[in-house]
């Protein structure tokens, strides 16, 4: 998908058990540009037996996204299922996420638990700097371009979960990419 020579990205976002522990949720989401929306999804990370998920788990980083072991255990999906889900939506798409380390690092863990490779390709680039340089590319003045992500906040706050920040990224980049009028 592209808008004029920009190929639309996919936002993705992770959230974990703890800093440097493992995946608990993944979610994603990009504009649908022929529909002018927002699509977006997550899915919670059913942890596989061989995940020593209890050893990572950090009671404050459960504060912070309000997702329980138990929720993860009665309510996750497993490894596998979501790669399977991911390939099949966003294939051939380039994934962005606004801490590409720590997040490809999660996802690289669901999908080698999964088994198969992703069908899609994890860039490097934060998703931050991707809107940024669309954002120089379109003109967009530092005023406007604050102005864009105050809108992005507001509309679209991002909560610890992983769709609603990955939504939070698909949106600023929406905002930015019908150019400053969009704001007026």
């Amino acid at each position: 998908m592209s808008i004029g020579s920009e190929v639309v990205p996919v936002f993705y976002d992770c959230e974990a058990s703890c800093l440097g522990g493992l995946p608990i949720e993944i979610g994603w989401a990009f504009v649908d540009m022929s529909a002018g929306e927002i699509k977006s999804e997550s899915h919670l990370v059913k942890p596989p037996p061989s995940w020593d998920m209890e050893s990572v788990w950090d009671r404050d980083a459960e504060k912070l996204h309000r997702i329980s072991l138990e929720q993860l255990l009665a309510h996750g999906r497993r490894p596998f299922e979501i790669a399977r889900r991911m390939n099949e939506a966003l294939a051939g798409r380039e994934l962005f996420s606004d801490g590409p380390a720590e997040d490809e690092r999660w996802l690289r863990m669901i999908f080698d638990e999964a088994g198969p490779e992703p069908t899609f390709t994890i860039r490097r680039t934060s998703a931050d700097v991707l809107t940024a340089q669309l954002a120089a590319k379109l003109g967009w003045n530092t005023v406007s371009y604050e102005a864009a992500k105050a809108e992005a906040d507001r509309s679209s706050p991002r909560t610890h979960r992983a769709e609603a920040d990955a939504r939070h990224l698909a949106v600023h980049w929406h905002i930015i990419s019908k150019g400053a009028a969009a704001l007026r």
